[in-house]
């Protein structure tokens, strides 16, 4: 009888848990990443896009990035005085892990991949709206 008692207490407070979990919505910024609409982002949807999005990036096709390839598409986007702008060239370039001026698409995912693992503050794989 007392096991029974211990297993509706685990099932209850296990329930009471995901229903705060839900309860909490994802930011929007988030929410975009959220694929599969489960209220939390793994690092698979997280990474999703970042191979198309160099591709659109890389206007000379050579399979690196150049501070003049991210600024001119950024600049498609909003002028060069939005700050919105400045952080997302800058989101870019710092990807450059080697320091030779220009990003692959190794270092683009890689960088995202640590974006995630920074925001997932509590370490359990997936971003939710405690972590952000």
């Amino acid at each position: 009888m007392k096991f029974n008692t211990v297993i509706r207490l685990a099932t209850f407070v296990m329930a009471v848990q995901t229903m705060a979990f839900a309860a909490e919505p994802l930011s929007e910024s988030l929410a975009k990443f959220d694929r599969d609409h489960d209220g939390r982002v793994s690092l698979a949807e997280w990474t999703r896009d970042r191979p198309a999005q160099f591709k659109k990036l890389d206007a000379n096709k050579d399979a690196r990035l150049t501070l003049d390839e991210v600024r001119a598409a950024y600049l498609k986007l909003a002028t060069i005085n939005d700050p919105k702008t400045k952080k997302r060239i800058d989101g870019v370039m710092n990807a450059d892990a080697n320091s030779d001026g220009s990003v692959t698409l190794d270092e683009y995912v890689a960088y995202g991949e640590a974006g995630f693992k920074r925001r997932d503050t509590d370490g359990d794989g997936f971003l939710t709206a405690a972590d952000h």
